[in-house]
């Protein structure tokens, strides 16, 4: 079993226990969601990625504050049958650029937060589509 069939079982063993609970200290926000949801989420995130012509094996770049929405991408891209290649949001533009050509990455995921870095080293990303 792997880890998006183990989530998958959770779903369906669990489907309104508590899976995720997100909690931003000093903002009084707590955000919770069940194994049900998670797994729904995460389904539709893989689809999209499909739909998007994602084929397994392709590498895609995740860079995001930690999350339930960084799960639901991780988990989604997995389920999907591509890579997941977490990048560490600290990185610089020059560290993005080597991962991304290491990985060979097909597609890159970030928040909004990131997207200056990415700008700046757009032309050199030889592999990135979108």
């Amino acid at each position: 079993m792997n880890i998006s069939q183990m989530l998958a079982a959770n779903a369906a063993s669990y489907p309104e226990e508590v899976a995720l609970v997100e909690i931003v200290p000093g903002k009084n926000f707590r955000k919770e969601i069940s194994w049900l949801e998670f797994d729904n989420r995460v389904n539709r995130f893989a689809n999209a990625l499909l739909q998007r012509g994602i084929d397994r094996g392709d590498r895609v770049l995740l860079m995001m504050r930690n999350s339930i929405d960084w799960l639901v991408t991780y988990f989604g891209i997995i389920r999907s049958g591509a890579w997941a290649v977490p990048l560490n949001f600290r990185f610089t533009s020059s560290d993005i650029k080597y991962c991304a050509d290491i990985a060979e990455a097909r597609l890159m995921i970030l928040e909004r937060e990131f997207l200056e870095r990415v700008e700046a080293i757009r032309d050199g990303l030889a592999t990135i589509e979108e």
